[in-house]
């Protein structure tokens, strides 16, 4: 019997014996932080372990995994923990942030280089977004707290163009029923996330590890990725055109 099913029989074992649930947090709203439940709830039954998933505001989330208060977190940057150092990564990419852009024409910016000539708008504290398109020296930046506002401001000729994560978008645009805009389904940027437990369960971490790298070789992630997608596009079919640009 290997070590990983050695380790992985004994930490079971435990478990089982103590009762134990692991809370894994989601900083994620809706319905973002649907998806990443049933990522995660495939994964936690093919690791054998007992889930229970809650979603917090976004910092709460990260506060509390870090402190052990709760056991980890759903997805996060790679280098979260040299800000919150109690949480150990497990190295499998199970989500990401993929950021693409809203227009009021087909503009075909394919590189942030390309925001260069525009008015943009981006989500205050989305850091990422804010950095590529500062970095990109666009005509005015213009920052909201939410993407209702900012999709108002696009089709009322205010901003040339949006750059924000596209599953924000995708539920922004469900709720607005705005008309004739174009949506790049390539991102512009794309970021991988990771799952991380505190670092009092790291030896749970090679079950895990190897229940999401299995749902990775079999097709489920995937499936289970582009289902939401597909489910979420459907509700704006008829208002926006999503541009497929590879």
């Amino acid at each position: 019997m290997g070590k990983v099913a050695i380790i992985f029989l004994i930490t079971f074992s435990f478990l089982q014996a103590s009762g134990q649930i692991l809370t894994i947090n989601s900083g994620y709203s809706f319905p973002e932080t649907n998806l990443l439940e049933s990522i995660i709830k495939e994964g936690f039954k093919r690791a054998n372990i007992a889930l229970k998933y809650q979603p917090l505001p976004n910092q709460r989330s990260l506060i509390n995994a870090n402190n052990g208060v709760d056991d980890g977190e759903a997805a996060r940057i790679w280098e979260i923990n040299e800000h919150y150092p109690n949480l150990i990564r497990i190295p499998v990419a199970i989500h990401s942030i993929d950021l693409v852009v809203l227009s009021r024409e087909n503009l075909h910016i394919k590189e942030s280089s390309d925001l260069t000539f525009y008015n943009v708008g981006v989500i205050r504290g989305m850091k990422i977004a804010e950095q590529i398109t500062e970095n990109a020296k666009p005509l005015s930046i213009t920052k909201t707290t939410n993407h209702i506002t900012l999709i108002k401001m696009l089709s009322s000729h205010r901003l040339d163009v949006i750059v924000t994560s596209k599953i924000s978008l995708l539920s922004g645009l469900n709720e607005t029923k705005e008309k004739n805009l174009f949506m790049l389904s390539k991102p512009l940027v794309s970021r991988p996330l990771y799952m991380h437990l505190h670092k009092k369960h790291k030896k749970l971490i090679p079950q895990l590890e190897e229940a999401f790298n299995s749902m990775i070789e079999d097709g489920t992630l995937k499936q289970i990725r582009d289902t939401f997608l597909k489910d979420l596009e459907s509700h704006i079919a008829n208002t926006v055109r999503i541009i497929k640009d590879d």
